[in-house]
């Protein structure tokens, strides 16, 4: 596996840049946000098919996955949209390494709303994103309380066809017990560029330091995408992860697609 992700990240550096519509702006994949809106009008509809995170420590190892996550854009004007998001049908195993007791827990996710304003002018390259969480989700997958967070997307142009992703981000996150907030704070940072025409490849790096007062912890991550913009208005896209401190899940995978209206 780390040979093949290596042969994709030489691969891109030689491909020429991404030949496909610049006006097709989509979040996933990614540990990072963009910096683009979609225009007025426009509609973006975002599935993730299929999520899968794996956790191990000395106490136990535990599978998430999820299924039909689900995010829907809407351009109001050519620098701001509005989103919404459902979250998907969680089923969750955990695995007692000591007595090899089992816990299960499932059902669907919080929802969120979100709002995402251009700072430059249409297509980024700064923006500003703010959302709040809402407490839909059944009690074992769901935070419990309502949550919210900021989040500053940049966009730089690189040469030779590459770009450089920036997400810093702040939240009033949910205490693990399920009610009440505390400070979360992060980001990432992430190089994308071409592996063939309408494809592209996408290395990022993601921190974050949680503040909860169960105990604070820092969740850092590496990632590597794959988004293929298969028409005009359809993207599909595959992403993996790596947890690179004990607070992040050890792998994660995801599969997705996003389509225009």
């Amino acid at each position: 596996m780390r040979w093949f992700l290596l042969g994709l990240f030489l691969a891109s550096i030689a491909s020429p840049a991404l030949a496909q519509d610049a006006d097709f702006c989509v979040d996933r994949p990614g540990l990072g946000t963009p910096a683009c809106t979609i225009g007025p009008g426009q509609a973006m509809i975002e599935l993730g098919l299929v999520t899968w995170d794996h956790t191990a420590d000395p106490a136990a190892v535990g599978d998430d996955v999820t299924y039909g996550d689900l995010l829907m854009r809407v351009g109001l004007d050519s620098r701001t949209e509005i989103q919404f998001a459902v979250g998907g049908y969680v089923t969750a195993r955990s695995r007692d390494r000591l007595s090899g007791s089992t816990t299960h827990a499932n059902g669907l996710g919080d929802t969120s709303i979100g709002l995402r304003r251009s700072l430059t002018g249409p297509g980024g390259p700064v923006a500003l994103q703010a959302f709040v969480t809402l407490p839909t989700g059944r009690s074992g997958v769901g935070a419990g309380d309502w949550g919210v967070g900021i989040l500053l997307p940049i966009g730089i142009t690189l040469p030779a066809g590459f770009e450089l992703d920036l997400t810093p981000e702040v939240d009033a996150a949910v205490n693990s017990s399920g009610t009440g907030r505390h400070l979360a704070w992060g980001g990432v940072a992430g190089i994308t560029h071409a592996v063939a025409p309408r494809l592209s490849l996408a290395v990022e790096l993601g921190a974050m330091r949680d503040n909860d007062p169960a105990g604070r912890a820092t969740d850092v991550r590496s990632a590597l995408s794959l988004a293929w913009q298969a028409g005009k208005d359809w993207q599909f896209d595959l992403q993996g992860d790596v947890g690179l401190t004990a607070a992040a899940p050890r792998h994660s995978l995801m599969l997705g697609l996003a389509r225009r209206f």
